[in-house]
């Protein structure tokens, strides 16, 4: 296969992704649909790099369109460590980074190939610098920023132990959304169409991805900040070869929407 259909193949993988982001009935069509071309096409096809990066993160829009879109959780479970809110980002996040290990193992490659190696020293240190020190500030500042997009919000932090169902959706999303978008899909699209298309592919999908119900404001603000974190994200994993930095600070910014999602006392 030459570059030009590679790079046919890896766009289209791509503008398919972002259709199913925006229009939720294609999801499910596309997730099977991929899945279908892989084993019918087998091993022979260069072009299965593209299609397999593209399926874990099409399941994770269709556990969204499943599951994400209908769940609201109570207030009062806010400091729950069972929370459903958590949980099921656990349950997702097993599904999704199983689906990258089949694949992996399917295509020939591993998981340390897509930046899981040992963390080095400084990236621990980073990492946990991250995590200790974002959090906090993001739970007061976050719902003045968010309220021109998402209305006003008003958090319940008077409950020491919601930490914990915190970081545990936290950890859980930052883990499978940085081995979904930065790992499989940017790795194995650039493998097929390039590393620019890798890149900035993995930057749009990840941005549209974003959207929803929620807003009740602009949305594009929203999505072109989420696009740039992915893009900036991305150039980290390029440079370093590793995806700890970006899920560790992947897991610091999660945390929060952890409080979003289960501790609101109220939203106009």
């Amino acid at each position: 296969m030459n570059r030009t259909d590679g790079l046919v193949i890896g766009s289209a993988a791509v503008v398919a992704l972002v259709l199913a982001a925006l229009l939720p009935p294609l999801r499910i069509p596309l997730l099977l649909g991929l899945v279908a071309t892989l084993v019918v096409a087998g091993r022979r096809r260069p072009w299965r790099w593209a299609l397999a990066g593209a399926v874990p993160v099409a399941l994770i829009l269709v556990w969204g369109e499943l599951v994400g879109r209908h769940l609201l959780e109570d207030v009062f479970v806010c400091a729950d460590p069972a929370s459903l809110v958590a949980w099921l980002r656990v349950t997702e996040a097993a599904l999704v980074i199983a689906s990258i290990t089949l694949l992996a193992r399917w295509l020939g490659t591993t998981l340390h190939a897509l930046g899981l190696a040992r963390p080095t020293g400084r990236e621990v240190a980073i990492g946990l610098a991250a995590i200790l020190l974002v959090p906090i500030p993001s739970l007061y500042l976050g719902p003045l920023l968010a309220e021109p997009f998402f209305g006003r919000i008003a958090l319940d932090l008077g409950s020491p132990l919601a930490i914990v169902p915190a970081l545990v959706l936290g950890l859980a999303n930052g883990t499978m959304e940085e081995l979904a978008y930065r790992g499989a899909l940017m790795s194995w699209l650039s493998r097929v169409a390039g590393p620019s298309i890798g890149l900035v592919g993995q930057a749009v999908v990840f941005g549209v991805a974003h959207t929803g119900s929620d807003f009740v404001g602009p949305v594009l603000p929203v999505v072109l900040a989420v696009m740039a974190g992915g893009l900036v994200a991305g150039l980290i994993v390029r440079r370093t070869g590793s995806l700890w930095i970006p899920i560790a600070a992947h897991v610091a910014i999660d945390v929060p929407l952890y409080y979003a999602a289960a501790c609101r006392l109220g939203a106009n």
